[in-house]
């Protein structure tokens, strides 16, 4: 191969992995483009991808300066693809920022990303996706995008520690110093132009295969700092939390949503088992009558259980869309929440219901007791057992009840649910409770901090207010500012757990 950097630019190669798989112009269907790659990557090998390489080139097509030059070029595009990073973080906040974007919202940064990197100049153009198995959209968006920002981590420290920087994988590490698979087939006379070696071949499509991702980086991460930049609709709530929610709840919520399922669990309806819990091999099936008639899936393990429930199914089959709304499944409503938000998730699950399925908040009442209440916590609980639109009775000095009801129905929700674990004898709930009345009360005729803090002291226990005040100190910690934890939380509750309430 010439080595100077106008014929180097110029070379085109044919393309050769993306008509073997049949793979769809991008232009017709970006996203029917990017299922069949994703097909034919994981149902490809490494010696597969290079023996395609190599049925148009050898080693003896290059030479040192060739591979100079490449090696120049993957540099300058790495580096700005680097340049481009730093400046993201720059800006504040980037892991918590794409981790709170909406999946949809992430899947058009990552496809622009790969559709423009399929585009740029490479050997290979979009070929090069063959050489990137771990660069696709299934794996980015794992874990709410977490692949992503964990991907980036690694970009950065691989550019930071060498030089090339040749991001290892060990799927494509196999295909390196394979023989050269066209050579037993090729006539005598050619061999002798023709190399046995697939050395060099390698280490070209390796430095493609770095090349496509610097590009696919450089535009992926562009297209989500002009969405920063200019607050585009689907950037602009989540810009909007982290700036008015304060560092460590907008990093919580991340994380949060990091911990979501992307889809619905498969339950057996009858023994609730899940085909991970029995083991591979098994195959679930659905009661056809639902399936044909409604549309609906209602998953048995086995013709066992499907005949041990069908006594409580049968009321329902082929006529409603009923299930169990068994843990997890589509059923569920709560269904996405997993991980160390399950026990969350369970707590929503048993909160007092309306017949739409919203959230009663009035009826999220006082938790039963599982130690002993003081006198005043006793009190406390049958005043509000009896008056169920009260969210706290504060008492003045003078011992004058003051009933303490809160407008905003997120608020009211996570303050009940607070106050509903710690009417219960325990004393979690009660901080954030506390810092709560405390701003929102203390200026009140007949009340102040100090009565406040000795009336839950005598419902609670002498040390609530070094309790409180250390609970204060670290909310200031956290950047939530003036403001208080059950205020912050309360905004983004029906964004993270999709509840409805009323």
């Amino acid at each position: 191969m010439a080595s100077t950097t106008e014929d180097q630019a110029a070379v085109d190669f044919p393309p050769l992995l993306s008509k073997k798989f049949n793979i769809t112009d991008i232009k017709q269907d970006v996203l029917k483009w990017d299922k069949e790659w994703e097909a034919a990557i994981a149902s490809s090998t490494a010696a597969d991808v290079l023996k395609e390489i190599s049925r148009t080139v050898d080693d003896s097509f290059f030479t040192l300066d060739d591979l100079k030059f490449f090696y120049l070029d993957l540099r300058n595009i790495q580096e700005g693809a680097n340049q481009t990073l730093r400046k993201i973080f720059h800006e504040g906040h980037f892991n918590t920022i794409w981790l709170l974007l909406d999946a949809s919202e992430q899947r058009r940064h990552i496809l622009e990303g790969l559709e423009k990197a399929s585009k740029a100049p490479t050997l290979w153009g979009q070929d090069c996706r063959a050489l990137c198995p771990e660069v696709t959209v299934s794996n980015l968006l794992s874990e709410g995008g977490k692949g992503f920002v964990d991907f980036l981590a690694r970009f950065s420290e691989v550019f930071k520690s060498s030089d090339p920087a040749l991001l290892p994988n060990s799927w494509w590490k196999q295909a390196s110093d394979l023989p050269n698979p066209w050579w037993e087939q090729t006539s005598n006379d050619s061999k002798k132009q023709r190399s046995e070696s697939t050395k060099i071949v390698f280490e070209v499509a390796s430095i493609n295969r770095n090349k496509f991702i610097g590009f696919f980086l450089l535009f992926s991460l562009a297209s989500i700092l002009h969405d920063i930049t200019h607050r585009s609709k689907g950037m602009k709530d989540v810009l909007d939390i982290v700036e008015n929610t304060g560092a460590f709840f907008a990093y919580s919520l991340a994380q949060a949503k990091s911990t979501l399922r992307n889809k619905p669990l498969i339950r057996c309806e009858n023994c609730t088992k899940t085909p991970e819990d029995i083991g591979q091999g098994v195959r679930f099936m659905v009661c056809g009558a639902c399936k044909s008639t409604l549309n609906f899936r209602v998953s048995y393990c086995s013709q066992f259980c499907q005949s041990e429930d069908w006594p409580v199914h049968k009321k329902a089959c082929g006529k409603k869309k009923v299930s169990k709304g068994l843990i997890g499944t589509k059923g569920d409503h709560l269904w996405k929440v997993s991980g160390q938000m399950s026990p969350i998730a369970d707590m929503l699950r048993d909160l007092p219901k309306n017949q739409d399925g919203t959230v009663n908040v009035t009826n999220i009442g006082v938790g039963p007791c599982k130690g002993q209440r003081s006198p005043a916590a006793v009190r406390q609980a049958k005043m509000l057992e009896a008056d169920k639109d009260v969210d706290y009775f504060l008492f003045t000095a003078s011992d004058v009840p003051v009933r303490f009801v809160i407008d905003d129905p997120g608020a009211k929700m996570v303050f009940r649910i607070n106050r509903m674990f710690m009417t219960q004898g325990a004393d979690s709930g009660l901080e954030p409770m506390a810092e709560y009345m405390l701003k929102h009360m203390s200026g009140y005729p007949g009340l102040s901090r100090d009565t406040i803090l000795k009336q839950l002291c005598a419902e609670y226990g002498n040390d609530t207010t070094e309790k409180v005040v250390e609970w204060e100190r670290k909310t200031r910690e956290r950047g939530i500012g003036t403001s208080t934890v059950i205020g912050y939380v309360s905004k983004d509750f029906k964004r993270i757990f999709g509840h409805n309430y009323s």
